[in-house]
């Protein structure tokens, strides 16, 4: 018997779970989601979505390989070389990626299909571009049916994504507290008043959330019997579209999002301090770097030009959304910035603490780059220089 390993974070849907055999990834799909599985197969769907490079490609493996009773197929999913949380997204990674999870339902429709859940964390940065990696997320559409991952796409998108904007860029981390999705009242009090003047705001976020507490939700209450026709459920995804793309936040006035610029290097230090990383990259010759404290990102590309994946950390949410919206203008996609606070680094989240990895439990680089940055956890954060070198000597 080969050794086989559940998958902590997809244990809640009855239609299929992850596991690993033998270090090799795979997705059971149970017999249960055999008839919405045809239809994604079948009805084009899955060859749109991946031709728009939306949906994470897999390929089917013989049934022999099933890790559980009830099993249909057994499909090999694309491996990604590392899995980011919507916690670790600077404010455009979450606004691109509910922009695509709308596009992805549209798609659906058009093909006689629709998304069941509309989950942040079933969207991964595949190649510098937000990808479902959940294949089950999709099941037959109904005419007359509301769609059914509404409140969870205003969760997991517009709420966070509006307090963000309206409010202050650090409230993301709420996900870390709200792994199921940002609750509408509370989003409704931050936000400040003028919000109620955006129409998508005011019906999406305020309205929805003050009938929440007017109306207690139930699975087949008045909310699941609703009727919604398909030009209305187009328009509420033209709506929500609308109002994420009316979000924008300028990423300025934070404390090192104009490190660079404004240095205290010498040209001809800064000059050197670039050929020394560079030298060092080119002796290791790494796949994966691990950027620590990486600004905008000038380190990071130098270690791109050699890694396949270089991951750029910062506690800024400004530097990283500066970096990342240089990676999608010069479509650099070997370099994924994220949002990280080293000193208190993401650690395991959910139901037994396991459904979503800490940081040291994703993965470990070939290469860690920690410049300019030991001074900060030593003084900054009172931490021993030997607890910080066992620290990145364990990455």
């Amino acid at each position: 018997m080969t050794p086989t390993e559940l998958v902590a974070g997809s244990f809640r849907d009855p239609s299929g779970f992850l596991f690993t055999r033998d270090g090799i990834l795979l997705r059971q799909i149970n017999s249960i989601y055999r008839p919405d599985y045809d239809l994604l197969m079948e009805s084009g769907l899955y060859d749109a979505l991946l031709g728009e490079g939306l949906l994470i490609p897999h390929q089917e493996e013989p049934s022999e390989a099933a890790a559980g009773k009830g099993a249909y197929k057994i499909i090999r999913p694309e491996t990604l070389p590392f899995v980011s949380y919507p916690y670790e997204w600077c404010f455009s990674q979450l606004k691109d990626a509910g922009l695509a999870t709308l596009r992805i339902q549209k798609i659906a429709l058009s093909h006689g299909m629709t998304l069941k859940d509309a989950s942040a964390f079933n969207i991964q940065f595949r190649k510098g571009r937000p990808t479902l990696i959940d294949t089950l997320s999709f099941e037959k559409y109904r005419e007359g049916r509301p769609w059914i991952a509404y409140r969870q796409f205003c969760q997991h998108f517009l709420a966070p994504l509006a307090l963000m904007c309206h409010t202050d860029h650090r409230l993301g981390h709420l996900f870390r507290v709200f792994i199921d999705g940002l609750p509408l009242d509370l989003a409704s009090k931050l936000l400040p008043l003028r919000t109620r003047l955006s129409v998508p705001l005011l019906t999406h976020l305020h309205l929805h959330a003050k009938s929440e507490t007017l109306v207690t939700p139930r699975v087949g209450g008045a909310a699941a019997s609703a009727r919604v026709s398909r030009a209305g459920l187009e328009g509420i995804l033209d709506s929500l579209e609308t109002g994420l793309r009316r979000l924008r936040w300028r990423p300025r006035g934070t404390t090192w999002a104009e490190y660079y610029a404004e240095t205290n290097y010498s040209a001809e230090a800064w000059e050197d301090k670039q050929r020394q990383v560079e030298r060092i990259v080119g002796q290791v010759s790494p796949r994966s770097v691990w950027d620590l404290g990486s600004n905008t990102g000038i380190f990071s590309r130098i270690a791109g030009r050699t890694a396949e994946l270089t991951i750029a950390f910062d506690m800024d949410g400004a530097a990283v959304e500066k970096n990342y919206l240089e990676c999608v203008r010069n479509d650099e996609d070997g370099i994924l910035p994220l949002v990280l606070d080293l000193a208190n680094p993401s650690p395991g989240l959910g139901w037994a603490n396991d459904e979503r990895a800490s940081l040291l439990d994703r993965g470990k680089p070939d290469l860690v780059l920690a410049l300019a940055l030991i001074h900060h956890l030593a003084i900054g954060n009172n931490l021993p220089l030997d607890r910080v070198a066992a620290f990145l000597a364990d990455m």
